[in-house]
């Protein structure tokens, strides 16, 4: 993961505008960068003890109510995540996302169920497309495609496509 400001990869990832008053217009015009700076503010409170876990909770509980996502304080991002339509989005407990990941509406990534443990790695700069789901201790590598409401149980390959099969196939 990238080190340095994820905010400021976030901000450059989720819109053109540049500096305190493009940040300011970024946040109005673009849910996805609310949603970004949001969760990142939620994790970092999650870490500080148990005046901080009730400050994200209120922070998760906005996220929820406002844009309509579940995501869980402890899913770690690296730097300029992309949340074009953030609608709908389900980030699990231990999901890890690389740097330059992007997220469309209603992708899933979470536990295959609860009685089995682990949840997606998503490497650098993968595209995840509207409805697609990635369940369980699985890995995304670098620069994958997942397709629009692809299942994802298994790894996908660095630079491969994960899609939907057609009926026939």
């Amino acid at each position: 993961m990238r080190t340095g400001s994820g905010w400021h990869a976030d901000l450059m990832a989720n819109s053109e505008a540049r500096g305190v008053n493009g940040a300011i217009y970024a946040w109005i015009k673009n849910p996805g960068f609310a949603v970004v700076t949001l969760a990142r503010a939620m994790q970092r409170w999650h870490a500080r003890g148990t005046f901080g876990k009730i400050v994200a909770g209120v922070i998760w509980w906005h996220i929820v109510r406002r844009y309509g996502c579940h995501i869980s304080p402890t899913a770690r991002f690296g730097a300029a995540l992309r949340l074009p339509h953030p609608v709908g989005i389900v980030i699990g407990d231990g999901v890890v996302l690389g740097d330059d990941v992007t997220l469309y509406q209603h992708a899933t990534l979470g536990r295959r169920n609860a009685s089995l443990p682990g949840y997606p790695h998503v490497r650098n700069g993968v595209t995840i497309y509207a409805g697609a789901v990635l369940a369980g201790a699985i890995t995304i590598g670098e620069a994958a495609v997942i397709g629009a409401n692809a299942v994802v149980v298994h790894d996908v390959a660095p630079g491969a496509t994960a899609r939907v099969r057609p009926a026939d196939a």
